[in-house]
């Protein structure tokens, strides 16, 4: 690990690449870090994805570029062909601003960038989901394991992702730190939260994220038909957007959920959604470290997690701070609890609080600053 003295070098041009700015956690992760960053140099964001989608507000120093290349190709051959049209883009514009060091947030994104980059400008990846469990196709995977061996520092979220990329061959040991996800928390009054919530007619469950396949949102709703009709004084609230929003809200109308179920667009105000909530609920296949999960618990809210990646295990303590949930079928039994005991919320949601202050990014940001500096110095 770099030492405190070394972390005091730091380049002069920092280029930030990640597939767009549009919501989500390694977005949000992004906006933290690039407006980190644009204080201490010079700074570019650049984004496969047109700008005019960004939803994270941004330094009005950093430089932002937006390739307007994200929308996917069917088949193969088109695909290849977008991915070319991609690098060859993407490296134009690193050669016109010349960054001292290129940081690439998400697994695709890396690849394009590690191929795209001319050697002799370090690159630093960061992988923010689980490569064990989310794969990328055989063409990408192939691209990975080529590309990957190339950066000259590594960013993980857990030590289970750095040992397997390890054991893939794909990057080295000795160039890889796990810094886990931070979050940026405004002031907050645990015991104002607590009677403002009392004050609401209606309890609400919460979700926040992206509406893809992985979240299982579908599984959400299944439980919560089998326990609505027990608790008419609870609602459930989706907080988000994406590819699987029609369908999810087809099948909320097929399991009659239409008067308990609540649809909100993702706003960057997650915090507004969270204060007026009561609990909150994450049952994705797998995650690298949910972000939304740590808001949650830094607004005082009681989280059931199924128990979907490394990182759920180090940050919740199964009945101190959170309820672990250990398999689908138990999904619905655990907010169960939740949902009729008014003393457990409050028990699991003051320590949530108090736990979700090790993950701010007063703390989290000089281990990223670290990290820049070394993969600037690998390269002396």
């Amino acid at each position: 690990m770099p030492t405190e003295e070394q972390s005091t070098e730091f380049p002069k041009r920092v280029m930030f690449v990640i597939h767009s700015m549009h919501g989500g956690g390694s977005e949000r992760q992004m906006s933290y870090l690039v407006n980190e960053i644009a204080s201490r140099a010079q700074t570019s964001l650049v984004t496969l994805d047109e700008t005019g989608n960004d939803a994270y507000p941004l330094n009005p120093r950093i430089e932002r570029f937006g390739l307007k290349l994200a929308s996917n190709q069917g088949g193969f051959f088109r695909g290849a062909i977008a991915n070319m049209r991609r690098m060859a883009s993407l490296r134009k514009r690193i050669r016109s601003w010349r960054p001292d060091v290129v940081v690439s947030f998400c697994d695709s994104t890396n690849i394009l960038t590690l191929l795209a980059c001319p050697r002799k400008i370090p690159v630093l990846i960061s992988e923010r989901s689980d490569p064990r469990r989310q794969t990328l196709g055989r063409s990408w995977e192939l691209m990975r394991k080529r590309s990957y061996p190339r950066c000259r520092m590594c960013v993980t979220q857990t030590t289970e992702v750095s040992d397997y990329l390890t054991s893939q061959h794909w990057v080295a040991a000795d160039k890889i730190v796990v810094i886990p996800s931070a979050i940026r928390a405004p002031e907050l009054n645990l015991e104002s939260l607590d009677r403002q919530r009392d004050l609401l007619q209606l309890k609400t469950l919460i979700f926040v994220g992206r509406l893809s396949k992985e979240k299982r949102i579908d599984r959400l709703l299944k439980a919560w038909a089998s326990l609505k009709e027990h608790h008419a004084e609870w609602q459930l609230r989706i907080v988000g957007d994406g590819s699987e929003r029609n369908a999810l809200q087809r099948l909320a109308t097929e399991l009659k959920l239409e008067q308990s179920v609540q649809w909100a667009l993702w706003s960057d105000d997650v915090w507004s959604a969270l204060s007026t909530s009561h609990a909150y609920c994450l049952v994705s296949d797998y995650e690298g470290f949910p972000q939304a999960m740590l808001e949650a618990m830094a607004s005082g809210l009681p989280v059931a997690v199924l128990d979907c990646s490394p990182a759920i295990r180090k940050t919740i303590a199964h009945e101190v701070n959170g309820l672990v949930i250990p398999s689908e079928d138990q999904i619905a039994s655990t907010l169960q609890r939740i949902l009729s005991n008014d003393a457990l919320r409050k028990h699991l949601g003051q320590a949530a609080f108090h736990r979700a202050r090790n993950f701010e990014w007063s703390t989290i940001a000089p281990q990223w600053i670290s990290a820049i500096g070394s993969a600037v110095r690998s390269m002396s």
